[in-house]
Parts: structure tokens; C-alpha cells; sequence
């Protein structure tokens, strides 16, 4: 990695860390776009196919350079209580920001043109500040806005797992389980267990997508761990929204993400079985130990 990519790398961590932990409006959106700037030269990183990675770049930053000018517009309103309906258009610019419905259309064809690093930040790192941003916004408004929200967060699930059954491509398929897994985190957020959830969804993936391309038997248990079944540490994560969605009295919004997880194990079953088939059991799969390990500690956690 070169010196200016450090220099990018560094300017990516500092910006989420800035708009968490800031009071004031006006700095919590620069360091939203200090993020987002440090993102857009890492999005380069080790592609073999630079006109497509170009393209996906530019349509990444076209749709998120609109979506901080409705955020830092109706974010300034909003936050000084100028107008009440101003916090729909800034719910609006954190979808967009977070790649949910109805601003997920930009996720799959954007991480389908992406290598492996920049996918793993696009969809884990950068995704901290609008998350923090939208439990301020849950934490500040009553219980009808929270339903709109909850519903936004059912209905990425639903949608994820739709397109994810129109997909070909894995990393297109990474981005449609991205949309999928987003949604449960943003429900997770209205109930009080987002980062249980979006914690170890950033940890498998990260694994996931190392093991992506290494060997096809190392690919299959990569894919199969997003899917959150029982086995995998996901699962703690989905048992959580659901345990805390139902002490909130909030079940009959579990019906669309539920609905959403078993269209999302179509397809999930369906590559993994494409790459199963394909592997070669002669090759070491000792790498696969973290992953394995991570998964393990999920279920002893059920465990007790």
C-alpha cells in the first residue's frame, strides 16, 4: 500500500470517530464526509478491471455527494428544529448513505465492480456514522417515526433477498446480502441491539470475503456463514433483534425481515452449493480456522 493510500486510510478511520463522538451538528457531518472522502481513492485498491471500477467510483460518489447535500440541508433543520417534517428527508439521505430501501439500487452494481478490501469498507467501516446517526434520530422521535423506520429496515431485508435471487455474480450477491443484512442492523437499532448485530456481520464478512477467492471449499463456507443460520455467529446477532423486538412489542415488524432471511438462504444454498460441488477436497482448508473458531464462539454463546 502506498503512502498516499496510509495517508487515505487514515483520513477513513478519523471520520467515523469524529462524527461519533461529536456533539455539535455542523462537525458530525464533516467527519461523515471525511469518511466518505477517504473512501472514494481506497475504492481503487488492487482492481483488475479499471473501467469498471471506474464507473462504479464515480456512480458511488454521484449518489452519496447527493445524499450529504440532503443530509447537511435537512440534517440543520432538523437538528434545530426548524420544520417537523425535515427529519423524513434526512431519514431519507441516511438510507441512501446506508444502501437501504428505498436507496438501495446503487449497492449491488457498485460492489460487483469492487476487489476485496474496498468491498469489506464500503460495507462495514463506512456504514458506522449513518448508523449512529439514525439511533440519535430513533432516540429523538416518537414511536410513529420509529415505525417507519422499523418498516424501512423490514422491507431492505425483504428486498435484499430478492435480489439476490436475480444475481449471478458473487460479488453482486455480496452487495444484495449487504441490503439484506443492513435492514436487520437498522431494525436492530430501533430495538436496542444494533452493534450485537452489526459487529459480528462486520467480522464475518471481513472473513468471508479473505476466504472468497481462495478455494472453492473455503467459498462455500464463507457464503454459508452470512446466511445466519444456527451454527454461525450471525445467528446470536438475528436472535438478539428478534428477542429485543419482541420485549419491545414490536413482532408483527418481524414478519418482512423473516420473510426476507428465507429468500436470502435461497441463494445463499445456491452458491454454496455451486462452489462445494466444484472443490477440490485434495487442498488445505486450515485456513478457514478463524472463521470456524468465530462461528464456535456464537454458538457457546447460545450456549449459555
Amino acid at each position: 500500500m502506498s503512502s498516499a493510500n496510509v495517508l487515505f486510510m487514515f483520513v477513513l478511520i478519523l471520520g467515523p470517530l469524529v462524527a461519533v463522538s461529536s456533539s455539535n451538528w455542523i462537525v458530525v457531518w464533516v467527519g461523515v464526509e471525511l469518511s466518505f472522502l477517504g473512501l472514494i481513492p481506497l475504492l481503487f485498491l488492487g482492481n483488475k478491471y479499471m473501467s469498471l471500477t471506474e464507473e462504479a467510483t464515480l456512480k458511488y460518489f454521484c449518489i452519496q455527494a447527493l445524499s450529504s447535500a440532503i443530509m447537511f440541508c435537512c440534517g440543520m433543520a432538523y437538528f434545530m428544529s426548524l420544520y417537523y417534517h425535515y427529519e423524513f428527508w434526512f431519514v431519507l439521505s441516511l438510507c441512501l448513505k446506508l444502501g437501504i430501501f428505498p436507496g438501495h439500487f446503487w449497492v449491488p452494481s457498485v460492489v460487483s465492480s469492487l476487489e476485496f478490501l474496498p468491498t469489506v469498507l464500503l460495507l462495514s467501516w463506512q456504514k458506522v456514522p449513518p448508523l449512529a446517526l439514525l439511533m440519535n434520530v430513533i432516540g429523538s422521535n416518537d414511536y410513529n417515526t420509529n415505525k417507519c423506520i422499523l418498516m424501512l429496515g423490514g422491507l431492505s431485508a425483504l428486498v435484499g433477498g430478492l435480489i439476490g435471487n436475480n444475481v449471478t455474480n458473487v460479488r453482486a450477491m455480496i452487495g444484495a446480502s449487504s441490503i439484506s443484512h443492513t435492514g436487520w442492523a437498522v431494525i436492530g437499532a430501533t430495538t436496542g441491539s444494533l452493534w450485537i448485530y452489526f459487529g459480528p456481520y462486520c467480522l464475518v464478512l471481513a472473513l468471508g470475503m479473505w476466504f472468497l477467492w481462495e478455494n472453492d471449499i473455503l467459498s462455500s463456507i464463507s457464503i454459508l456463514s452470512l446466511s445466519g443460520l444456527p451454527p454461525f455467529i450471525l445467528f446470536v446477532g438475528k436472535w438478539k433483534v428478534i428477542s429485543s423486538a419482541l420485549v419491545e412489542g414490536d413482532f408483527m415488524f418481524l414478519i418482512l425481515p423473516i420473510v426476507g432471511t428465507i429468500l436470502s438462504l435461497v441463494f445463499y444454498l445456491k452458491f454454496f452449493y455451486s462452489f462445494y460441488l466444484n472443490g477440490d477436497s485434495s487442498k488445505p482448508v486450515g485456513q478457514a480456522l478463524p472463521l470456524v473458531l468465530l462461528n464456535l464462539a456464537g454458538l457457546s454463546y447460545l450456549v449459555i
